[in-house]
């Protein structure tokens, strides 16, 4: 992924990253870093699922298939094309791969069922993160019903036909370029290799816009040390402040936490899709109405972007956790109910930043 025109590499997926905080013979639950996929996807790449499956296997009969001789060795191992069916039928939901935290997968194909039921009604579950967010949060938002420390955002969601496969808030802008697109797509005379390609690209983005509602709580004001130090070898310190919020996802759309964020004048710290300079659309697709972005707060998210830019670039050089994080998102809390004895759980995992 690039952010503006620098490519930041994500590190290459090893044991290490292979973080299990609970097993048993109908689930599994990991910590997931930031910069490793949750799962494969059609380009079957190497994942933090992968990894689970590797060491794991899917039935309670592959616990601990992998003994303390070959553990450096499972990621070297080759799925075969069944290993990859196996997989596939354990991914239970997903994270970003620059979100880290708790990432459930399933052992068997009842707790897979039970799960995905669980996921899609949202009853029965809970989806408690973590973010910092560029500046201080006021909440003030003509858009939502907020008080200062705690509120909801309710802003509907849309794909971008301008930058697809990203997301951006609905507008009516959005729904007449979306209805002239597809008008001018459907009366292109196409051969059958392009009419194929043409599908997919109308079902992704002629999709409707989706009502989304996250909500929120102010956790702390802070600030990140910009340090510095010129030609006279004088350190000079930065306050750039910055809000540690807790996000609940009422509704689970795709990069929903980044695109209300980034529309409420606050993108979350390290985004290179919806912060500053980001492949998406600027401040989360709202910049072109009334609540427009103020220039202190531009400047702000500019220097916040380029302090990250400047710690990152040193990822590499460091063995830290908290360096390898690149986007500041952590999926802190998961509550369930276990798939086979009903029993309500909690998993979670401290953030990275």
């Amino acid at each position: 992924r690039r952010v503006g025109q620098t490519a930041i590499q994500p590190p290459p997926i090893q044991l290490k990253h292979f973080q299990p905080i609970y097993v048993d013979d109908h689930i599994i639950v990991l910590n997931k870093p930031s910069g490793i996929l949750s799962v494969p996807g059609p380009r079957r790449h190497e994942c933090a699922a992968s990894l689970a499956y590797r060491y794991f296997g899917k039935g309670h009969h592959d616990i601990g298939i992998c003994n303390s001789s070959v553990e450096e060795n499972i990621i070297m191992r080759h799925l075969s094309e069944e290993d990859g069916k196996q997989l596939d039928t354990m991914i239970v939901h997903r994270l970003d791969r620059d979100t880290s935290g708790v990432l459930l997968l399933a052992r068997n194909d009842d707790a897979l069922k039970q799960l995905h039921n669980d996921f899609k009604n949202k009853a029965r579950l809970k989806k408690t993160y973590v973010a910092l967010v560029c500046g201080h949060w006021t909440g003030q938002s003509s858009r939502s019903c907020v008080a200062r420390d705690e509120g909801e955002i309710d802003l509907p969601l849309v794909r971008d036909i301008e930058r697809p496969p990203f997301m951006r808030v609905a507008t009516v802008e959005t729904e007449e370029m979306q209805q002239k697109l597809l008008e001018q797509q459907q009366s292109h005379n196409l051969n059958a290799e392009e009419t194929k390609r043409n599908s997919r690209f109308l079902r992704m983005v002629g999709k409707g816009a989706k009502s989304s509602l996250t909500t929120y709580r102010i956790l702390s004001y802070e600030y990140l040390d910009d340090q510095n130090i010129d030609n006279d070898r004088n350190l000079s310190i930065r306050r750039l402040p910055v809000t540690r919020l807790e996000l609940h996802p009422i509704t689970g759309r795709t990069h929903q936490l980044r695109v209300h964020c980034a529309a409420m004048g606050h993108p979350i710290v390290g985004d290179s899709i919806y912060g500053f300079r980001g492949e998406g659309a600027p401040h989360g697709g709202l910049s072109s109405s009334s609540e427009e972005i103020s220039s202190d707060a531009i400047n702000l998210q500019q220097n916040i972007y380029n302090l990250w830019l400047k710690r990152h670039t040193k990822r590499s050089e460091s063995v830290d956790a908290k360096e390898e994080c690149m986007l500041c998102l952590h999926a802190q809390q998961l509550n369930v109910f276990h798939p086979y004895t009903n029993v309500p759980m909690s998993f979670s995992s401290r953030s990275p930043f």
